[in-house]
């Protein structure tokens, strides 16, 4: 009896250990990356608020050529931690929705030759929206300069 609920308390534990398919960034690694969503009704009430540093389809190499492109325009400060230099790249998306439905995850395009090309990809469980909702993404990329 004890093994059956020792091996159905692992079993159960196990997936809450690790996302598959996910990729969490950390400060220490090359990219730190912050997601940060919240959805109000129409009246401006908020209705769900999601944050996370877990992403599903990481795009690294169009990621970097994107955060290359928002540094050069000059507007992001340098921190400095523990006797290193970051540089703190944030960008905000908003949406308003015209119709009712599911919405299951927030992602992050960039523009390319006229082409949508995925970046990011936030992984939740989703929300409802309504119509006259609104969605405010905001992307916090943390990278360590020379």
């Amino acid at each position: 009896m004890n093994k059956i609920i020792f091996f159905s308390v692992v079993f159960l534990f196990l997936p809450i250990a690790s996302s598959y398919g996910t990729f969490s960034t950390e400060l220490g690694d090359n990219i730190f990356i912050l997601a940060q969503t919240t959805v109000r009704n129409s009246d401006g009430t908020l209705i769900v608020y999601l944050e996370s540093s877990k992403f599903s389809d990481l795009n690294k190499n169009r990621l970097n050529s994107f955060l290359n492109y928002e540094a050069s325009l000059g507007t992001d400060p340098i921190i400095t931690i523990d006797e290193q230099k970051f540089q703190v790249i944030r960008r905000v998306q908003f949406e308003t929705f015209t119709t009712e439905g599911l919405v299951s995850s927030t992602s992050l395009f960039d523009t390319y030759s006229s082409k949508n090309i995925h970046l990011a990809r936030f992984a939740h469980d989703g929300y409802y929206v309504e119509s006259g909702d609104t969605m405010k993404s905001i992307w916090t990329f943390v990278r360590p300069v020379s």
